[in-house]
């Protein structure tokens, strides 16, 4: 049977950024739950090349069934076509879900996704990782996201994130189960201080760090920083542990004059002083030990 009117089929892929396929795979599934809702079993081919669509029907059961051909089959209104797209469009996974996807197209400055089964998810700008906001990665890149609720009112596509701590913690988790005690980020989300276990530590630094390199590239980080938890016997002499080793790993160049439960006081190099990092190491300081005041010299 001919497809009678491809120009809007084509104007409503277009508004959702799809390709001819994603087209046809939507149509076919529309066409397919019309039948459903008759208690019928059909299978559909589409093609918008050749304006054609064909369906067949089950007659039979089992291995003694047979496939007819339809000659007018019944074709699903706008709407339904809008809702089958729509439920492709979810992509594979609830909130919080870890997905690969390949990079297929950009949209209003984010980046969109293919997953699994050709569907889409959407990156909007404001969830972007900081390496891909300022050097788009190439269509065909492939990258991971993190699911989320929110859909966007526009394409109707699911949105996805590779920004934040969420999602820091979801990848870290799945790449590396169990060895996360606490995660800080600062920078605009270009930098996450991760707390662990320090035979954990010691393994992700082994060979130049390369575990730490490869979560950083996964991450679209631009810096990762490893500390190790805090050893003492009271809680206070851990976190003046886990502070030590923050300062030490993340500016090695800083000496602490003094270290106390509510102060601490730290002299930075005169040398080379760089106002712009000197901020980003005290907000960071900041988050990791909030109940200490802090005096830079």
């Amino acid at each position: 049977m001919n497809i009678l009117d491809i120009p809007t089929i084509r104007k409503i892929g277009d508004e959702y950024g799809w390709t001819d396929r994603q087209i046809e795979l939507a149509l076919a599934n529309a066409i397919r739950l019309s039948y459903i809702d008759r208690a019928m079993h059909v299978e559909c081919d589409v093609s918008l090349e050749l304006a054609d669509i064909t369906v067949r029907r089950r007659n039979g059961y089992g291995e003694h069934g047979v496939w007819i051909d339809i000659n007018n089959p019944i074709l699903p209104s706008t709407k339904q076509l809008i809702a089958a797209m729509e439920v492709l469009q979810y992509g594979d996974g609830a909130p919080g879900r870890i997905l690969e996807g390949e990079v297929a197209g950009y949209r209003d400055g984010g980046i969109i996704y293919r997953v699994n089964e050709d569907k889409f998810v959407i990156v909007p700008e404001n969830l972007m990782a900081v390496a891909d906001f300022h050097e788009k990665p190439p269509v065909g890149t492939k990258q991971v996201l993190a699911m989320c609720a929110a859909i966007d009112p526009v394409s109707k596509m699911r949105h996805a994130s590779r920004r934040g701590k969420e999602f820091v913690a979801a990848v870290t988790e799945e790449y590396y189960p169990g060895c996360i005690s606490a995660i800080w980020m600062g920078a605009s989300n270009s930098w996450a201080v991760l707390r662990m276990a320090p035979e954990h530590m010691s393994a992700w630094l082994e060979a130049d760090g390369i575990n730490v390199k490869h979560l950083q590239t996964v991450l679209g980080l631009r810096r990762i920083t490893l500390i190790p938890d805090g050893k003492g016997e009271s809680d206070q002499e851990k976190r003046d542990n886990e502070v030590k080793h923050f300062i030490n790993n993340a500016w090695k160049a800083c000496k602490i004059a003094v270290l106390e439960a509510t102060r601490i006081v730290i002299h930075t190099p005169l040398e080379g002083q760089d106002p712009r990092k000197l901020r980003t190491f005290q907000s960071m300081l900041q988050k990791i030990a909030p109940e200490r005041e802090q005096v830079i010299l």
